[in-house]
């Protein structure tokens, strides 16, 4: 306000003093022209002009520049709302022409940086969008050492925060000794240094990568992290499996080569000693049968292609079928099975056939780990949304480590347990449940204290009976 107020005095005063000098001006000339007597006449009307014409033609000045500096005022707001968090003003279009194009020309520059601007913004959001959904983990460690950004996955790899602004060293940044000093040996575009590294915190097993990054000269560096844990746990699941599986076969491979060549040196002779044999041969081709059966039924169920056959059936209706079909095997191990059922229906989506399945698996797997004398109880019951069938029994017991492990395919705890199957029930019985959107698991107070499998499955109507009865059967 001041400057322009100032401007628009001086501008007035300058045109005051100019029609002044003029009339002035004017004077001196008539009266060196004319004569005395015409110099008396023209005194006072040249007087009166510059005495009446000075103020109108300040007036008149300041009038038009206050135009010009409204306009200005005008420029210089909006130029200042530019960085308003309310948003920025117009510019305006009045004024003089300078004004005008003064106004014009910083309108267009502000369009052309707030455009780069946007694009920018555009820019970094896709940036942190594609940093955010890397599964590879990413470090820029500045030429300071400290640590401008880290993207989510370096941070789960590392346990450190997920961001930040080049505030941190890389000791506080990244918190592991060996990244640390991996990242300040010396490094070229040519060769990049790479090295296998298992973090500290989180024992993540990552392949680390460090290459220069920006211009040459500035040791900024670009730290790119590759968590292989998962890899090596596959490669290590692969070779047990491939290790199992040929160990699984070369026993009743053994066991019939064995019997084959005591026939073949003479024992064929003996009828009884034959059909003993024979019998034999029967038993292990039978098991050989049943574990391919068993991979191939897995193998279905892991890739997808094992298609259930959904209906609305009720869980108490197929569990007490499925434990009758073991109770002569049980009988013959001496054992009592016991079935007792909710006594409201348990409604579930599923596969009648492939549930059954799962409920003589776990009852099967108890008959197999549990002593002469023991007992076997089945039971199911509701518990919140979930229909749960649980088989308890008082055989061996599982450690706390195996209480997950026991899902794995061909895991035996011991040496005692190697001729009780090929390992393959429970992790087909765990698949199964898994495609039903279900869940199982498998709990024990300790070793040679017994243990209960349970399988939970949804209810079709999520009705609260949680503590009705039992109906035994």
């Amino acid at each position: 306000m001041r400057p322009a107020g100032g401007l628009r005095a001086r501008a007035a005063l300058a045109a005051g003093a100019g029609v002044l000098a003029a009339v002035l001006v004017v004077g001196i000339a008539l009266a060196i022209a004319t004569d005395a007597e015409a110099r008396a006449d023209l005194a006072i009307p040249l007087i009166v002009a510059a005495f009446i014409g000075a103020p109108l033609a300040g007036g008149l000045t300041a009038c038009l520049l206050t135009r010009e500096a409204r306009a200005i005022r005008q420029v210089r707001r909006a130029t200042q709302s530019l960085l308003s968090p309310e948003g920025p003003e117009p510019f305006p279009r009045s004024g003089g022409p300078e004004v005008r194009d003064l106004s014009a020309a910083i309108a267009d520059t502000t369009e052309a940086l707030q455009a780069e601007s946007r694009a920018l913004e555009h820019d970094q959001a896709r940036l942190e969008t594609v940093l955010a959904s890397m599964t590879d983990g990413v470090v820029i460690v500045e030429a300071d050492n400290t640590v401008s950004l880290v993207n989510q996955a370096a941070a789960g790899m590392l346990d450190v925060r997920s961001r930040m602004e080049g505030q941190a060293s890389l000791p506080d940044a990244l918190r592991d000794v060996d990244l640390v000093e991996f990242i300040r040996s010396p490094t070229s575009a040519r060769n990049p240094a790479a090295r296998l590294l298992t973090v500290g915190a989180t024992e993540r097993e990552v392949h680390a990568i460090a290459v220069p990054l920006g211009v040459p000269g500035l040791r900024q560096r670009l730290v790119l992290l590759r968590d292989l844990t998962d890899l090596r746990h596959t490669e290590t699941v692969r070779r047990d499996f491939v290790a199992n599986v040929s160990h699984e076969l070369r026993t009743p491979l053994s066991a019939l080569r064995a019997l084959v060549e005591t026939l073949q040196d003479g024992a064929a002779d003996d009828p009884a000693t034959r059909a003993e044999f024979l019998h034999g041969i029967e038993v292990e081709v039978e098991r050989m049968s049943q574990m391919i059966a068993e991979l191939l039924d897995l193998a279905r169920i892991e890739s997808g292609m094992a298609d259930l056959d959904l209906a609305q059936v009720d869980l108490n209706q197929i569990v007490p079928p499925a434990a009758d079909r073991l109770r002569a095997q049980a009988a013959r191990h001496e054992l009592t099975l016991e079935v007792a059922v909710h006594a409201d229906p348990l409604p579930v989506h599923a596969d009648p056939d492939r549930t059954a399945r799962v409920v003589m698996s776990l009852i099967h797997n108890a008959i197999k780990f549990t002593p002469p004398g023991g007992a076997i109880r089945v039971t199911t019951h509701q518990c919140d949304k979930d229909a749960i069938v649980s088989v308890a029994d008082t055989g061996a017991g599982l450690a706390l480590d195996e209480l997950d492990r026991v899902f794995e395919r061909f895991y035996k705890s011991d040496p005692s347990r190697s001729g009780a199957g090929a390992g393959l029930g429970l992790s087909i019985a765990r698949h199964t449940v898994r495609q039903h959107g279900g869940r199982i698991w498998a709990q024990s107070p300790g070793l040679g204290r017994g243990a209960t499998f349970s399988v939970a499955l949804p209810l079709s109507n999520a009705t609260r009976q949680l503590h009705r009865p039992l109906i035994q059967r």
